[in-house]
């Protein structure tokens, strides 16, 4: 177990919000991840051999051969000597992804795209799908044998299924080969426990992850600030009013607040998902912090961990947060969520970090506030509970676009290296700049770019990396679907008054233990023990 001191924490908030500021007055700026750079908007960069051009700023997207997308540029260019290289990719995306890397983040710049066909000459049909649908429509390809596409993609949670179904290409070798940067010290994700949980299934490289889903906390600290706001706090919890450390602390906030009108109308006060599929990340972060370091979902020996003392006090804190909530919040998605805090009906949220990227800031004339938030948000680390000095802080990655090379791909190699020039370092923060789209940051080049923090908020380039740091994985191996469904019917039976917490924790116990006998014993014991070790073990001193 690590334990970190927050006061000790590395910032880049001060910079990242002064080139932000200079990313929206000018368009893109001229500084580098750490300071102001000399830009080359009309070509390449001494020692730079490909990457995107046509903005102020772009050699710091660029790469070499040396690089994680050079290498992957490299093959591509051997593939085609060998006379094996294809040409065309066939991959499937969401539709709310396509634009993202499709289109440039500002006029004159290269996009993704044109970057890839202008280096490889191969053609990519993007083909969208609804993003609740397109796991069905993976599968459909999988199980009818129709495998017409080179490269699926969809949430991250179905790796299990996926694989299970013979559907996912094992990438290890060609990672062994072309040394992707997704770990690398200074610009991948921060942790081996992160490189585990968001490329690799049981071990072996299935995943390529394309999303940073990991839910993080937003709160209106223009309100929180407010005076007449911090003297009502105090009066009735005689404490002053901060961001929260812990469950605890939170709930107490959400209480305080509903029903409180301070300028804006009555709140309430949790803006956080408690519906189907939507709540069920904000259960798994309460009970994931249930015991010190963690509280695990599934015993070391594959046994489901639902109905103890710990799992049942979690489900009525759950059920209890109902009370400060919206009426309608059981039928709520994200974007009704979103909109109870851009129209300052909620204090707080935990949610996707796309959140202030279409909230938070001005539209286009520069002058119109996206909603009323606009000026007032801000972050904090997620919660957990106190062990003596320290928090077990925990979030969770719930959804989060992945991609895999069909096992039924004939061009697996060259849909490996186009997956690895995708999601290098370099290129995933070009895609992050984009004010549109599904995919959001997870490496900590991307928090060190200020065109991003331009999107996501600077008071969120170091919230989101500490929360991606202290997350834990949902389920992910094979029967996923079935074991969130039945966790969620359970939940929704008990915050609807049908079933009491611990009537509904024994009921979800029994479901999952029989979901788990339908599995191949052996591989799903080593498939959760292989799960567990993508746990954080990181604590907080407060």
């Amino acid at each position: 177990m690590s334990t970190f001191n927050i006061s000790m924490q590395p910032t880049r908030r001060d910079f990242l919000k002064t080139s932000a500021a200079a990313v929206a007055a000018t368009g893109v700026g001229g500084f580098g991840a750490f300071g102001p750079t000399s830009a080359l908007a009309s070509g390449l960069a001494a020692g730079m051999t490909g990457g995107p051009m046509g903005f102020d700023g772009a050699e710091r997207f660029q790469y070499n051969k040396e690089m994680s997308e050079g290498r992957a540029i490299e093959g591509i260019k051997a593939l085609q000597v060998a006379g094996t290289a294809p040409k065309k990719l066939r991959v499937m995306l969401p539709d709310g992804c396509i634009d993202q890397i499709s289109n440039p983040f500002r006029a004159g710049a290269d996009t993704p795209m044109d970057v890839w066909k202008r280096e490889t000459g191969i053609e990519v049909e993007l083909v969208g799908a609804p993003v609740g649908d397109i796991f069905k429509k993976v599968m459909q390809d999988v199980t009818t044998g129709g495998g017409t596409f080179d490269i699926y993609s969809g949430p991250w949670n179905s790796a299990g299924d996926l694989v299970a179904a013979n559907g996912a290409l094992d990438c290890s070798n060609f990672v062994v080969k072309y040394q992707p940067d997704w770990g690398d010290a200074e610009r991948g994700v921060p942790t081996e426990e992160l490189v585990k949980l968001l490329y690799t299934n049981n071990d072996k490289y299935y995943t390529i992850a394309l999303d940073g889903d990991f839910q993080t906390w937003y709160y209106l600290k223009g309100i929180y600030d407010k005076r007449d706001v911090q003297e009502a706090f105090m009066k009735e919890a005689g404490r002053q009013l901060a961001p929260p450390n812990t469950w605890e602390e939170q709930d107490q906030i959400a209480k305080f607040f509903t029903g409180k009108d301070f300028g804006n109308g009555p709140m309430y006060g949790t803006g956080s998902a408690l519906g189907r599929f939507w709540g069920l990340p904000t259960f798994y972060m309460r009970l994931a912090s249930m015991d010190n370091p963690n509280y695990y979902f599934f015993t070391e020996d594959g046994q489901p961990n639902l109905n103890t003392d710990l799992a049942i006090q979690a489900t009525e804190e759950h059920v209890r947060s109902l009370e400060w909530a919206h009426p309608d919040a059981l039928s709520f998605t994200f974007i009704e969520c979103w909109n109870a805090i851009w129209n300052l009906q909620s204090p707080s949220m935990v949610t996707y970090t796309a959140l202030p990227k279409f909230g938070d800031g001005f539209k286009d004339d520069g002058k119109t506030p996206k909603s009323k938030a606009t000026g007032l948000l801000a972050s904090h680390l997620p919660l957990g509970r106190r062990f003596g000095d320290v928090v077990n802080r925990r979030s969770i990655l719930h959804y989060g676009v992945s991609a895999w090379v069909s096992s039924t791909s004939k061009n697996a190699e060259a849909a490996y290296l186009f997956l690895q020039w995708l999601s290098s370092t370099r290129t995933f923060t070009l895609i992050m700049c984009s004010p549109t789209g599904f995919f959001d940051p997870m490496q900590q080049a991307n928090f060190n770019e200020p065109i991003v923090a331009a999107n996501y908020g600077p008071y969120a380039m170091e919230t989101i990396p500490a929360t991606v740091q202290r997350s834990v994985p949902g389920v992910n191996f094979a029967g996923q679907t079935a074991l969130d469904n039945a966790l969620d019917d359970e939940l929704q039976a008990a915050l609807t008054k049908q079933k009491t917490p611990r009537e509904a924790m024994e009921a979800a116990q029994r479901k999952w233990e029989q979901i788990v006998r339908k599995q191949s014993r052996k591989g799903m014991v080593e498939s959760i023990q292989a799960w567990r070790r993508t746990w954080p073990t990181i604590v907080d001193k407060v």
